[in-house]
């Protein structure tokens, strides 16, 4: 078998270390999953083991018949080459998590869509050796184990968040279309968020909610958070849903647009608050004001008059910061001149200088709430115990 790495940029077929990588994540997601009273098969499993010991223990104690089933559903001949319509209806999923006896079953039925492009958006993380704490990987970045580790943490946070679309909130594929608008909008808020948390406990890390963290489990949670950022499947399917982005209307696209940006803020404050041992049970992103609209040299230009707040357990705090949502993508697609390269370097750069911003204000205020308030700090403790209860995950 051809060993773990990198697929470079005119890769296309899979290697079978990828597909591994699939059932190593939902090894681990298992694992999780039965750790807690009735489902007490993996309790004695430490979480923190590599995901080749994962496998070993999996493969020696004969958990997988158990606790996982893997199943891979093949392209038809006849739209292969439609990468459209692999977009549209040969992408996502099918996630379940069954009880059987005493166990909590992972499936996953997985088109081959998903899993041909999420091996060939597959990429190095960014970061410094340091930040990516390379040295618990020899310190190479190539790595085989490196390559596999990250391609599976980036699978493990995915299947999270379809537990907590399924198991905690009810929305499934066959019924996700009676959730549209803003019950959808909130339903991704939560799912990422939870999603964050459940991340670090397979992989045995703590979720603390005082504020009081060590450094080292800081920095393995801020290491495990960046190792993620390592594939862009998602990109690649909206690059290719070509005619669906052509259906939509100017406020339909400007309205997705803000959804994004509110979506990567709260991802990105998540991240941040855990990392600093102050968990909550939830984080949204709203924004104030108005959109407004207007002309700028005879073409339509819209853009919102208001600031960002980040609602943090419920805590509302606003950052005075305002939403950098610029046009130019918009107005490319409108006319059909794409922006310049320069100038998508520039957008990628004030984006994200502007979340850190956010990231910035948010994050230290609700420190400081959390360290001035003793019932703030009990009530979230509790909130989180519940939470744990209601998934079945060990506290």
């Amino acid at each position: 078998m051809i060993d773990a790495a990198w697929p470079d940029r005119n890769a296309s077929k899979r290697p079978d270390w990828y597909e591994d990588c699939f059932r190593n994540a939902l090894r681990r997601v298992a694992v999780t999953l039965n750790a807690r009273v009735p489902h007490e098969r993996c309790r004695a499993f430490k979480r923190t083991r590599s995901d080749g010991e994962l496998a070993a223990t999996f493969l020696e104690k004969g958990w997988d018949r158990h606790l996982v089933q893997f199943h891979v559903n093949t392209q038809d001949p006849f739209t292969v080459d439609d990468p459209q319509f692999q977009a549209e209806y040969f992408f996502y999923s099918d996630v379940d998590f069954l009880g059987r006896g005493d166990d909590r079953i992972a499936r996953f039925s997985v088109p081959e869509t998903f899993l041909d492009w999420g091996y060939t958006q597959l990429h190095e993380p960014r970061g410094t050796d340091e930040a990516l704490d390379l040295a618990e990987f020899g310190g190479d970045r190539n790595a085989p184990d490196f390559v596999r580790h990250c391609a599976a943490n980036y699978l493990v946070k995915n299947f999270w968040h379809n537990f907590v679309h399924r198991a905690h909130q009810g929305v499934t594929s066959s019924n996700y279309h009676q959730f549209g608008g803003d019950a959808r909008e909130d339903s991704d808020f939560e799912a990422d968020h939870l999603g964050n948390m459940l991340l670090l406990k397979s992989y045995g890390l703590p979720v603390l909610s005082s504020g009081s963290i060590g450094p080292d489990n800081a920095r393995r949670i801020a290491a495990l958070f960046q190792r993620n950022r390592c594939n862009t499947i998602f990109a690649e399917r909206a690059r290719n849903r070509k005619e669906d982005r052509s259906r939509m209307s100017l406020d339909e696209r400007w309205a997705d647009q803000e959804w994004r940006f509110r979506r990567n803020v709260s991802n990105q404050v998540s991240m941040a608050l855990l990392t600093r041992g102050l968990a909550t049970p939830s984080v949204r992103v709203f924004l104030t004001g108005e959109v407004r609209r207007g002309e700028k040299k005879g073409a339509p230009k819209i853009w919102r008059k208001g600031e960002v707040v980040v609602d943090i357990g419920g805590r509302r705090i606003n950052t005075a910061q305002a939403p950098y949502l610029p046009f130019d993508d918009l107005e490319a697609e409108r006319s059909g001149t794409p922006v310049t390269t320069k100038r998508a370097s520039a957008i990628r750069r004030f984006h994200q200088g502007r979340i850190q911003e956010v990231v910035n204000m948010a994050v230290p205020a609700y420190a400081a709430l959390v360290r001035d308030d003793a019932r703030l700090r009990e009530s979230t403790g509790l909130a989180l115990s519940a939470l744990w209860a209601r998934l079945g995950i060990e506290d």
